[in-house]
């Protein structure tokens, strides 16, 4: 074995060893780095969901602040009806004061109208004397010429009924409206202080996504410097390789072309002994049986070589040349 092939051996042999070690740590490196991207990948993942969560919440938080606007716009309609209905009382009440003092109206007009159906009920059902009758008669004529002088004071009374309803309706509709602000605006701030808790959580899982993007980025670019170092190795160990190949190839051809030139000295020593008819060893026997054998690959080899179509002048000839073979390789070992 040649200096160079042992140095190239040597060569190759400590390759292996560092391309062994070197995939063991690209393998430990890889499980790392695989890992760190895991844990990243799990803090973006937590981070996606938050986000859809919130998205969800301001639904539900607008409609709720929707609903407050809504109903504060009732509440301030009715509260407007409130205030327009409790002057309207206010001024129509003055009004009939003065009417009342005026008039010098006494007891409730409102119910003159009672007594005169009552009277004239009475009349019709009761038998009474004519002196009775004519009594009852003027007491009715007078009831009727206050209602008269009443209408006024009446048409008062019929405002202020009708403007105290409206404004007990309102009032309750402005209190319920008022409840129903206070409920929505409170879901509306729970729902937005929910947010804010979630958005701080996405700012925390945001850092810690973060260092775990920069423990991967390290881990990444530790593995593509040992990948890099081992890619050097396998092109050197396959550069060796070819060199080994090239030099086995050579060493074959050289040790080919020794034993070929040791044969056929000892194929003219054969053809010597056989010219003196001297009796023939084993070894002998066996150098000229290999030297008929090469002969025979070498015409079959030329005529591949050649291309010649003639099968059965192949056949003839490789025949021949064995048959001649096989004959002197008997009659020496008789």
């Amino acid at each position: 074995m040649s200096d160079e092939i042992k140095d190239n051996l040597e060569q190759l042999s400590k390759l292996r060893k560092d391309i062994s070690a070197l995939r063991s740590e690209l393998n430990d490196l890889n499980t790392n780095k695989e890992g760190l991207f895991e844990d990243k990948d799990k803090f973006s993942k937590e981070i996606v969901s938050l986000i859809r969560q919130i998205r969800k919440i301001k639904k539900e938080r607008d409609a709720y602040t929707r609903k407050v606007k809504e109903f504060k716009a009732i509440r301030k309609k009715n509260n407007d009806l409130i205030k327009k209905n409790s002057q309207l009382i206010k001024e129509t009440l003055q009004k009939r004061d003065e009417v009342r003092k005026k008039q010098h109206i006494k007891g409730n007009p409102s119910k003159l109208k009672s007594e005169i159906d009552a009277l004239e009920f009475k009349i019709e059902t009761e038998g009474m004397s004519f002196e009775k009758e004519k009594k009852t008669m003027k007491v009715i004529n007078n009831l009727k010429k206050e209602l008269r002088d009443a209408k006024e004071f009446l048409c008062f009374n019929d405002t202020i009924k009708k403007a105290r309803i409206e404004l007990r309706d309102a009032r309750k509709t402005a209190n319920n409206a008022h409840k129903a602000v206070q409920d929505n605006a409170k879901l509306s701030q729970e729902k937005h202080e929910k947010i804010i808790e979630l958005s701080k959580e996405i700012d925390e899982l945001k850092e810690k996504e973060k260092q775990g993007f920069s423990k991967f980025s390290e881990a990444k670019e530790k593995f593509n410097k040992v990948n890099d170092k081992l890619k050097e190795k396998l092109v050197a160990m396959n550069k060796i390789n070819d060199v080994l190949r090239k030099q086995k190839v050579k060493t074959k051809e050289a040790k080919k072309k020794k034993e070929k030139a040791t044969l056929e000295e000892k194929s003219k020593e054969v053809d010597e002994k056989i010219k003196k008819r001297k009796k023939l060893t084993t070894e002998d026997l066996l150098v000229f049986q290999r030297t008929a054998d090469d002969k025979e690959k070498e015409e079959k080899k030329e005529k591949e070589e050649k291309k010649k179509p003639k099968k059965s002048a192949k056949k003839t000839k490789k025949k021949t040349t064995k048959k001649k073979a096989k004959k002197w390789f008997w009659y020496f070992l008789k």
